[in-house]
């Protein structure tokens, strides 16, 4: 061996290949946060309309109440479902009057030429489509 060794690498070859390692981490975190920021935002649309139904609903909700606490709905709801009247009206009740229900009638039977037909006259009405003759 000599006295003199030479080093592995040179002064720029050290300074190059440190500047390609910090290359190489800044990418690699550059890449996490990319992939971190694509994560957050990929509930944020189905989010918004989630809050946009609510938010319709809950206006909907507030003219429900609206109504409900109104005197117009307190008088509908004491004529329909509680049944009361004002002074001077007169209660209508509908009667259901139930019928008796008649017996199905019994269709007679047609008779059959084909039962009373002798085999030649089958096989000719095959033969010639001809309806059955009464003979």
């Amino acid at each position: 061996m000599s006295k003199h060794q030479r080093p592995l690498l040179s002064l720029a070859q050290l300074l190059a290949l440190l500047a390609v390692i910090a290359a190489l981490v800044i990418a690699l975190d550059l890449n996490r946060r990319a992939r971190a920021g694509q994560v957050v935002g990929v509930g944020e649309e189905a989010l918004q309309s989630e809050v946009f139904l609510e938010s319709t609903r809950q206006v909907e909700l507030r003219a429900t109440l609206t109504y409900a606490e109104s005197e117009d709905y307190v008088i509908t709801y004491a004529r329909d479902e509680g049944g009361y009247i004002l002074p001077g009206e007169k209660r209508v009740t509908p009667l259901l009057v139930e019928a008796t229900p008649m017996p199905t009638p019994i269709a007679k039977a047609t008779p059959d030429p084909a039962a009373e037909a002798r085999p030649w006259q089958a096989w000719w009405q095959l033969l010639t489509d001809a309806p059955l003759s009464s003979r």
